[in-house]
């Protein structure tokens, strides 16, 4: 499937609702069958025959993450191998989650994207205990529904692999076109409501090397010869571009995507790699949540606590609300915190209330002051630095990576 999508630079809609309370590898045998989990009947598009056929040369489909209820353990054991990774980690405060659907066919991934300090959701699995081994597929499939809403187009939705064990913050994304595949499905010939699953073919050959949402230049190509570490989906304002661009008339709010399968597709047909893994039907094996901070690199263990300390989500969505507050309703500072002050005391009596308020303003103000001092002992001067290793690599006619600011 061509993956196509234009780049826009106009701002994404903003739209923010103020919240008070807030406490703040192959796993399965390879099929052919259709996303509804049944052969499609007449198709009428080249690939979608392909898919039904059982001739030479059909496209295989080996499923990774089944969410059916062909094996409630592989069910269970494949959303619990997901993990979410959302725009907190920038300052953002959107939030979503993969959860398994008891007695439903499939998962849903499903939150709430907010533009305010962020703009993107995202899940991935954690580190596979052994890199899974793609050799010989074409790509990563998705059979899924987006069942909050029928703008799929107004979000970018992207497809993730990263191919090291390193967890570092470059890693291979693809756009993918939920609009199209979701067409796809309700066109198909025989399909009725409840039954038109989407089919999302992401090829290899369409990831990127990117930084964050930017492009990196010259980047090499994918290669999963050497095994993929870990597989990921993001819904994002942001296009994938080498400057930092935003999605034109971004729909910010509640998604829920209803997800069947992730897996490889092979358009040869069944591979011998893939025949080979299929008789496990086992979902890969991935590292706890414990043993992968373990793994991760001496500097971020080190540096992560204090991240967490300073990007703080009940932190961003104070700021978030004072913002709101303050700017959209003309609120002075002081008279936008009497409003938190009452509207906790509905809750929790008045003393508490008060005491409260003291202890969140007691702490944003000294998170305030180490954040500055940090800034001016540590980012300020690292930013100068690369400022300059970036200038010396530009007059030597060296490649270099663009600053995530730039």
């Amino acid at each position: 499937m061509a993956i196509t999508h234009r780049k826009r630079i106009l701002p994404a809609a903003l739209a923010l609702a103020m919240q008070w309370k807030i406490g703040g590898a192959f796993s399965a045998p390879s099929q052919v069958a259709g996303p509804g989990g049944s052969l499609p009947r007449s198709p009428s598009s080249p690939r979608r025959a392909r898919a039904a056929t059982f001739a030479l040369g059909a496209t295989a489909y080996t499923p990774v993450f089944d969410f059916t209820l062909s094996d409630p353990a592989t069910k269970q054991k494949s959303a619990s191998s997901f993990e979410r990774i959302d725009d907190a980690i920038m300052g953002g405060i959107s939030q979503s989650s993969l959860r398994d659907a008891p007695d439903e066919p499939y998962a849903s991934w499903s939150g709430v994207c907010r533009t305010d300090g962020g703009g993107f959701c995202g899940m991935r699995t954690l580190p596979f205990a052994a890199p899974l081994n793609a050799t010989g597929a074409d790509g990563i499939y998705l059979d899924c529904r987006l069942a909050s809403d029928d703008e799929p187009e107004r979000r970018v939705w992207k497809m993730t692999v990263r191919t090291d064990s390193s967890r570092g913050e470059m890693v291979y994304q693809a756009e993918y076109d939920l609009r199209r595949a979701t067409d796809e499905a309700k066109e198909r010939e025989g399909s009725e409501r409840g039954d038109d699953w989407a089919r999302v073919e992401v090829p290899f050959d369409e990831f990127k090397l990117v930084r964050g949402p930017r492009l990196m230049p010259d980047g090499p190509k994918l290669d999963v010869t050497g095994g993929i570490y870990q597989i990921g989906m993001t819904l994002s304002k942001f296009v994938m571009a080498q400057s930092t661009t935003e999605l034109e008339d971004f729909r910010p709010g509640y998604f829920d995507m209803r997800i069947r399968r992730i897996g490889f597709y092979d358009d040869k047909g069944p591979s011998d790699v893939a025949k080979a893994d299929a008789s496990s039907g086992n979902v890969p094996d991935t590292l706890s949540k414990e043993e992968a901070e373990r793994k991760r690199p001496l500097l971020l263990r080190i540096l992560l606590p204090g991240a967490k300390l300073f990007f703080s989500e009940k932190a961003n969505r104070r700021r978030s609300a004072m913002r709101i507050l303050t700017e959209e309703r003309g609120l002075g500072r002081g008279k936008a915190i009497l409003f938190g002050v009452r509207s906790r005391k509905r809750s929790m009596g008045a003393f508490p209330s008060v005491m409260k308020t003291l202890g969140i303003l007691t702490v944003d103000a000294l998170r305030a002051v180490v954040f500055t001092c940090v800034k001016i002992v540590l980012v300020y001067p690292l930013r100068a630095l690369g400022a300059i290793v970036r200038t010396v690599k530009r007059m030597l006619g060296m490649k270099i990576k663009p600053s995530m600011r730039e």
